[in-house]
Protein backbone atom coordinates (compact mmCIF):
# COMPACT_ATOMS: atom_id res chain seq x y z
CA UNK A 1 0.00 0.00 0.00
CA UNK A 2 2.79 2.78 -1.09
CA UNK A 3 1.43 6.20 -0.56
CA UNK A 4 2.04 9.75 -0.74
CA UNK A 5 -1.03 10.95 0.43
CA UNK A 6 -2.06 10.77 4.19
CA UNK A 7 -3.92 7.63 5.50
CA UNK A 8 -6.67 8.25 7.98
CA UNK A 9 -6.96 5.13 10.65
CA UNK A 10 -9.90 4.41 12.46
CA UNK A 11 -8.82 3.55 16.21
CA UNK A 12 -10.75 1.41 18.18
CA UNK A 13 -9.82 0.81 21.51
CA UNK A 14 -10.52 -2.07 23.44
CA UNK A 15 -10.81 -2.74 27.20
CA UNK A 16 -8.81 -5.74 28.45
CA UNK A 17 -7.42 -7.30 31.85
CA UNK A 18 -4.00 -8.33 32.77
CA UNK A 19 -4.72 -11.45 34.76
CA UNK A 20 -0.49 -11.58 35.66
CA UNK A 21 -0.39 -7.86 37.57
CA UNK A 22 -4.43 -7.83 37.90
CA UNK A 23 -4.69 -4.70 36.24
CA UNK A 24 -7.58 -3.28 33.66
CA UNK A 25 -5.77 -2.18 30.61
CA UNK A 26 -6.38 -1.10 27.07
CA UNK A 27 -5.54 -2.51 23.82
CA UNK A 28 -5.73 -0.52 20.38
CA UNK A 29 -6.52 -1.95 16.34
CA UNK A 30 -6.22 0.44 13.69
CA UNK A 31 -8.13 -0.14 10.62
CA UNK A 32 -9.23 1.36 7.28
CA UNK A 33 -11.53 0.34 4.63
CA UNK A 34 -9.76 0.70 1.04
CA UNK A 35 -10.90 -0.95 -2.49
CA UNK A 36 -13.44 -3.07 -0.49
CA UNK A 37 -10.60 -4.08 1.80
CA UNK A 38 -10.40 -3.52 5.75
CA UNK A 39 -6.66 -3.53 6.41
CA UNK A 40 -5.91 -3.70 10.04
CA UNK A 41 -3.35 -4.27 12.70
CA UNK A 42 -3.39 -4.26 16.39
CA UNK A 43 -1.20 -3.56 19.59
CA UNK A 44 -0.71 -3.76 23.21
CA UNK A 45 0.03 0.44 22.77
CA UNK A 46 -1.16 3.07 19.85
CA UNK A 47 1.95 3.32 18.93
CA UNK A 48 2.79 -0.14 18.49
CA UNK A 49 -0.62 -1.07 16.49
CA UNK A 50 -0.04 2.20 14.29
CA UNK A 51 3.48 1.12 13.62
CA UNK A 52 2.23 -2.70 12.98
CA UNK A 53 0.19 -1.28 10.41
CA UNK A 54 2.85 1.00 8.96
CA UNK A 55 5.16 -2.70 8.76
CA UNK A 56 2.57 -4.89 7.52
CA UNK A 57 0.73 -2.44 4.90
CA UNK A 58 4.03 -2.07 3.20
CA UNK A 59 3.07 2.25 4.04
CA UNK A 60 5.25 5.21 4.89
CA UNK A 61 4.81 5.57 9.08
CA UNK A 62 4.85 9.29 8.41
CA UNK A 63 1.82 9.25 6.31
CA UNK A 64 -0.28 8.24 8.22
CA UNK A 65 -3.13 10.19 10.78
CA UNK A 66 -5.74 9.22 13.23
CA UNK A 67 -9.64 10.06 12.99
CA UNK A 68 -11.15 10.97 16.27
CA UNK A 69 -12.63 10.58 18.46
CA UNK A 70 -11.78 7.29 19.01
CA UNK A 71 -14.46 4.44 19.25
CA UNK A 72 -14.63 1.82 22.16
CA UNK A 73 -15.01 -1.96 21.25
Amino acid sequence: MENQTPIYLNVKTVPAFDTEKLCEHTAYTVYVHKDNHLLYASGWTLQDAIDYFADRHKCNRADIRLKRPFRRQ
